[in-house]
C-alpha cells in the first residue's frame, strides 16, 4: 500500500517549488516581466501542477510574482522608482518605533541572542559568496538579510508592522542584482547591521536612527546604479 502524504511533505514541496522558482529569477533564467504557465513550471521541476500553484500563490503574496485576472501570472518587475518608494517605506518603519526596540531588547535575552546569531551567521555566508559566487548563496544572503529586518521590526511588538512588512517585501529587489554588486559592498551592509544592533544594545536611540538611515540611503544608492547600468546596457 503507497506511503500517504502528509501535508507536512507537501508543505516541503511547495517550499522546495517555491526556491527554485527564486533561484531561477535570481539566476535570469526567468526574466522579469516573463509570463508564467503553471503546466510548464511543473514539467521543469518534475512535479504536478498543484504544488507549482501553491508555490506561485506564495511567491504572489511576496511580491515576487503578479497576478492578472484573465492574463495569468508574471515575474515581477521593478524600476528605480518602485525601489526608491519601497525604501522610503521600509526607513519609516525602521524609524518609528525606535525607542521600544531599544527597551524589549534591553528586557529580552532571546531578541539580542537572534539580532547576533543572524548577523554572525550572515557575515560567514557573504563571505563564502565572496569567494564562490554561488546563487544558492546569494539566495541564502537574501534570506538573511530579509530576516535581519524583519527581527529588528519584531523587536517593536507590533505585530500589525511585520505584517504591512511583509506585504511591502522590501528585499524583492535583492532577485534582480545577483553578480550585480561587489562583495565589499555586501559585505558593508552586513557590517552596517552590527553597527544598527550595537546601537540597539549600547541604547544609543540617536546612533540608531544615524546607522538606519546610512543603511537605507547606501542599498537606494546601489539599486540605483544596478538599474541604470541595466538600462544602458
Amino acid at each position: 500500500m503507497p506511503k500517504k502524504e502528509t501535508n507536512e511533505t507537501k508543505e516541503t514541496l511547495v517550499d522546495t517549488i517555491a526556491k527554485r522558482i527564486k533561484l531561477d529569477i535570481v539566476a535570469q533564467e526567468l526574466q522579469p516581466g516573463q509570463k508564467l504557465q503553471a503546466r510548464e513550471l511543473a514539467q521543469k521541476y518534475g512535479t504536478s501542477e498543484t504544488p507549482v500553484k501553491l508555490a506561485l500563490n506564495r511567491l504572489i503574496s511576496e511580491q515576487v510574482v503578479e497576478n492578472f485576472p484573465r492574463q495569468g501570472m508574471r515575474v515581477k518587475p521593478m524600476d528605480e522608482e518602485d525601489a526608491r518608494e519601497i525604501f522610503s517605506l521600509r526607513l519609516m518603519m525602521d524609524l518609528y518605533y525606535t525607542r521600544e526596540i531599544i527597551e524589549n531588547v534591553q528586557m529580552n535575552k532571546m531578541l539580542r541572542s537572534a539580532l547576533t546569531e543572524n548577523v554572525n551567521k550572515h557575515l560567514e555566508v557573504i563571505r563564502r559568496y565572496a569567494d564562490h559566487n554561488e546563487v544558492e548563496l546569494y539566495l541564502e544572503n537574501y534570506m538573511l538579510d530579509n530576516e535581519f529586518h524583519e527581527l529588528y521590526l519584531k523587536c517593536s511588538g507590533n505585530k500589525k508592522l511585520v505584517d504591512f512588512y511583509h506585504s511591502v517585501n522590501p528585499f524583492m529587489y535583492s532577485n534582480y542584482i545577483f553578480k550585480k554588486q561587489s562583495s565589499e559592498k555586501d559585505i558593508s551592509g552586513v557590517e552596517e547591521h552590527r553597527e544598527i544592533i550595537q546601537a540597539i544594545f549600547d541604547k544609543d536611540e540617536d546612533r540608531l536612527r544615524h546607522w538606519l538611515k546610512i543603511h537605507n540611503n547606501n542599498a537606494v544608492k546601489s539599486i540605483s546604479v544596478i538599474m541604470k547600468i541595466d538600462r544602458i546596457m
